[in-house]
């Protein structure tokens, strides 16, 4: 009765074990990739921010290297000379047949220039009317010289067009004693502009808007895809319009708001701040809910445990011999249960199925011990423990083999073992630790032909090809 109420509690504080432990990686897991989601939306922002910035900057470089080609024109510039109010003359037939050859030549929308003698607006089929200061349509001509910019980059409306949301670039042009005489520039509607960009907006799952910070403010108050007023772009992102145009500088700037994660690129040439933002809660929602749907499988589990732990009490033995060769300081197997495991696991392998075999050691152990003190030693241990784990899970075995050396096998290619592997390795750059842990690794083949000493000594080799490397990589044994 006695060695019965043993059992019992025995299995009491195993399920207390499992419930606690089931607990603590749920919410260590949770923690993890909630923290990973957003550093990974973090990264999706800011790298999508400075892509769109050198997409954008692509879009428009043709435009106003036309634009400041005719702006430089002799042709152009002569031409302003003797300008005359004959908009049907010979001369000025002369000048529409200059702007519709840019036009055909680069396939615009429009090509035009404003006289800043008589004010009329010619584009590449003649003359469109007399701007005026008080024509609404008219405001970024005045605006724009006002700016005292070489060219100037701008969303408005085509009047010549059907009014078509359009991506102009206006260049000034200045005769040869450098008096601004009007301005030329080019024009192509903004839905093509927008599609070279969709394509990374789909790609990587983010919203974004581009706000006009330093361009002549035009016709065009509206908002037009991403192309957006400092008001609208500041309602959608959450942030205030004082933010939305401040001056960000050439490095940019990121925003974290509870899962929202806003990055902003200001592009210099363009006047335009480039803002990116990923919601992350989707993903942190869906983290939630397998995280209950894990723990409903727990309580089952539970459930049909206590039914079959009493039918199965020399199962403990089992479990005291696995408690028995574990590393208390890492949570792995020792070397003895991993060569038990590793056996039992060769005599039902299949054939066909690829197995690798790595030795790994952690890279100036002895720094760690001797600078921060062997308590600190095994956290490192702890944490390279934990990674592997994490990172293997159920797609191989690792162990503990002895001192700062882990031994494991993966269930797959070299190759896929390396992937793993490497990707360990650039995860520890991001642990919070006091010198960064990297180690050296080698990885071979597992043969079924071969014992466990024979796998582990190509390992072994690879592993020292490593630390001749200089450490902090991973070699398979069939590069040797």
């Amino acid at each position: 009765m006695k060695k019965k109420n043993y059992s019992t509690i025995a299995n009491i504080i195993i399920i207390l074990l499992i419930v606690v432990t089931f607990a603590g990686i749920q919410f260590n897991e949770f923690s993890f990739y909630k923290d990973s989601a957003r550093e990974q939306a973090k990264n999706d922002v800011i790298l999508t921010s400075v892509d769109i910035k050198s997409q954008i900057t692509n879009i428009s470089t043709e435009q106003r290297v036309a634009s400041q080609m005719m702006a430089n024109d002799v042709f152009l510039r002569r031409w302003c000379n003797n300008e005359t109010t004959d908009a049907y003359s010979e001369h000025a037939q002369q000048l529409y047949d200059y702007l519709n050859a840019y036009k055909k030549k680069y396939n615009y929308d429009i090509v035009f220039f404003v006289s800043n003698k008589t004010y009329n607006y010619y584009y590449d089929r003649g003359l469109n009317k007399v701007i005026s200061r008080s024509n609404d349509f008219d405001v970024w001509y005045f605006n724009f010289l006002k700016l005292n910019q070489e060219y100037d980059i701008q969303i408005d409306h085509d009047e010549v067009n059907n009014y078509s949301v359009t991506l102009f670039v206006n260049c000034i042009v200045k005769d040869f004693n450098g008096k601004t005489v009007g301005v030329v520039g080019v024009g192509k509607k903004i839905d093509n502009f927008e599609s070279s960009v969709r394509k990374i907006i789909d790609l990587f799952d983010v919203d974004v808007s581009i706000v006009n910070i330093g361009n002549a403010h035009n016709s065009f108050t509206g908002s037009s895809g991403f192309y957006k007023t400092s008001k609208d772009a500041a309602d959608e992102m959450g942030l205030t319009e004082s933010e939305v145009l401040s001056d960000v500088g050439s490095e940019g700037f990121v925003w974290v708001d509870g899962n929202k994660i806003t990055a902003v690129q200001k592009n210099g040439d363009l006047n335009w701040n480039i803002f990116v933002q990923k919601d992350t809660s989707d993903t942190i929602q869906s983290m939630l809910e397998q995280t209950y749907t894990r723990n409903v499988f727990l309580t089952i589990i539970i459930v049909l445990y206590i039914l079959a732990s009493f039918m199965f009490l020399h199962k403990l033995k089992g479990i005291d011999l696995i408690a028995e060769n574990t590393d208390e300081f890492t949570g792995l197997y020792n070397n003895k249960l991993f060569k038990d495991r590793y056996y039992k696991r060769s005599k039902r392998q299949k054939k066909g199925i690829k197995r690798s075999m790595f030795i790994l050691d952690v890279d100036n152990f002895k720094t760690f011990n001797d600078t921060y003190g062997h308590l600190y030693g095994n956290t490192v241990l702890k944490i390279m423990a934990d990674e592997l784990k994490d990172n293997i899970g159920n797609n191989g075995e690792v162990c503990r083999w002895g001192g700062d050396e882990f031994v494991g096998e993966i269930f797959g290619t070299e190759k896929d073992a390396l992937r793993i592997l490497e990707g360990i390795l650039e995860k520890l750059k991001d642990k919070d630790t006091k010198m960064t842990i990297t180690f050296s690794c080698g990885i071979a083949a597992v043969s079924s032909k071969q014992s466990l000493e024979e796998n582990l000594k190509k390992a072994d080799k690879a592993l020292y090809r490593s630390k001749e490397k200089g450490k902090n990589c991973c070699t398979l044994y069939t590069d040797l």
